[in-house]
């Protein structure tokens, strides 16, 4: 393999990599603020439930906030469990990594006029692999601890 099918290759996988990564990023950054808002949504209604009974001793309103009660604790075992924000703090910093490697690659072939050679080739290799590992190393982490 020339030095430059190789440059394209790794450029490629570097590509769908940060493409993979934006997405699971947005995904969980998107899951995060739903968690937050929900616990809170439901904290308050709770809390206003409560004062509401407070001044009106109705049975219902007793009702309704004990559902609500119920429904915070199950949505902040959820948000324990799939530890959203984690995973979107772990694919920021994969995404940076990828970015990071990007801008070198781009700067080492504006250096070179597009001719490097195939040990710096394989260094991008090897450090995309890195990256990658390391990334499912954390995401394993992240997942066990939940």
């Amino acid at each position: 393999m020339s030095e430059s099918n190789a440059l394209q290759l790794v450029e490629r996988h570097l590509s769908r990599g940060i493409d993979n990564i934006r997405g699971s990023r947005n995904y969980y950054r998107r899951g995060a603020q739903l968690q937050t808002v929900m616990l809170a949504v439901l904290s308050a209604a709770t809390t206003l439930l409560i004062g509401l009974n407070a001044i009106y001793h109705n049975a219902a309103l007793v009702a309704f906030s004990l559902l609500t009660a119920g429904l915070t604790t199950v949505a902040s075992a959820w948000t324990s469990w799939f530890g959203f924000r984690q995973l979107w703090a772990a694919n920021t910093v994969t995404l940076t990594r990828l970015w990071g490697l990007r801008d070198q690659i781009d700067y080492d072939k504006a250096k070179s006029e597009n001719e490097l050679p195939i040990e710096i080739v394989d260094k991008y290799h090897e450090r995309l692999q890195e990256i990658f590992a390391d990334h499912n190393q954390e995401w394993k982490k992240i997942r066990s601890s939940g």
